[in-house]
């Protein structure tokens, strides 16, 4: 009767046994999976990502219902290194950086021009900063409805706006960008600043930025 009663303690015990290295092995395997669908995303020497500001009009001066502050084909390129999202930390010097964004404008009449050939937009190859705190804040695993996200970050962007040309006058703003890293290949930006506001706290200097680009990996 002992000897019944323990064959199927014994068998119990193996099944879980045998679950759990399952489960651990298909943990494993989804987070290797995982770290080989974000190279895709990672740019290079040779390419970028590159796309055109959504709602674009045939005034460059004319907002749209999804776009200020950006004018007419504004382009963005971005170098990204997904690997590198996470905020710094002691042990990399502070250095960690995810990838930096540049914008350019091209004319109407050559609205798909290289960078060479357009006139600058609000970013200036300007450094992605991930904010240390969204680490243990549930807002980092934010997402969008419709699906077809691998994965969503936010970053800080510091850039400049120029005040007066002729004097050499710039102001210091911030920008928050979002951006979604898609399972057709492509990354999803969307920029947004608050306007900028002279000393009096009522005359705006400088628009504000909402801008949502749809970003394509291409030849640099």
């Amino acid at each position: 009767m002992s000897r019944q009663g323990v064959v199927p303690g014994l068998s119990i015990g193996l099944a879980l046994s045998l679950a759990a290295c399952l489960a651990l092995s298909l943990a494993a395997c989804l987070a290797l999976a995982g770290c080989t669908d974000l190279d895709e995303f990672r740019t290079n020497p040779s390419t970028l990502f590159r796309g055109e500001v959504v709602g674009n009009d045939s005034d460059p001066d004319q907002s749209s219902f999804i776009r200020t502050g950006f004018a007419s084909y504004t382009k963005m390129e971005l170098d990204f290194d997904p690997y590198a999202a996470a905020p710094a930390t002691d042990d990399d010097g502070g250095t960690s950086r995810p990838g930096n964004v540049h914008t350019y404008v091209c004319p109407p009449e050559h609205n798909d021009c290289d960078s060479a050939d357009g006139t600058p937009g609000p970013f200036d190859h300007d450094w992605l900063e991930p904010i240390e705190n969204l680490a243990h804040d549930s807002l980092s695993e934010y997402t969008f409805p419709g699906g077809g996200r691998v994965r969503n970050y936010i970053f800080n962007v510091r850039f400049d706006t120029t005040l007066d040309a002729e004097a050499g006058t710039k102001a210091a703003r911030n920008a928050m960008l979002f951006i979604s890293l898609m399972d057709s290949g492509r990354i999803e930006v969307r920029a947004i600043a608050p306007s900028l506001l002279a000393p009096d706290g009522h005359t705006e200097q400088a628009p504000a930025l909402f801008g949502f680009f749809v970003l394509d990996r291409q030849p640099r």
